[in-house]
This record gives C-alpha cells, structure tokens and sequence, in this order.
C-alpha cells in the first residue's frame, strides 16, 4: 500500500480507508492471508461491468 499512497499522493491510510469504501461497496475483494488482509481483487461485479463503470467515471 505504501507504494500505491507515493504514486497517488495520498497517505497510508487514506488509500487503506478508500479500499474499505471499495471492499463495503462490492467492487474489489479483500484477500486475506493468515487472517490479515494482503490484497485486493477486483469483485466478479466489477469484471462483469468494467465497461459502464470506465464510462461512469471518465
């Protein structure tokens, strides 16, 4: 995450509390190793309608 907040411009914690945003909203899900959260993958929701969302957003 560390390298994704320096790319952005954003600290730690902003990007681990969009990711929650994300997680609550069905778009990316968390994969946990050993009961800690190591990264995230883009939900079946979000593969599926990739196309609308890119439209949505740009």
């Amino acid at each position: 995450m560390m390298e994704v907040s320096r790319e952005i411009g954003v600290t730690n914690k902003t990007v681990i509390n969009r990711l929650s945003v994300l997680v609550k909203n069905g778009f990316v899900e968390p994969l946990l190793v050993n009961q800690r959260i190591r990264s995230y993958v883009l939900s079946d929701f979000t593969r599926d309608n990739e196309k609308k969302i890119k439209k949505m957003i740009s």
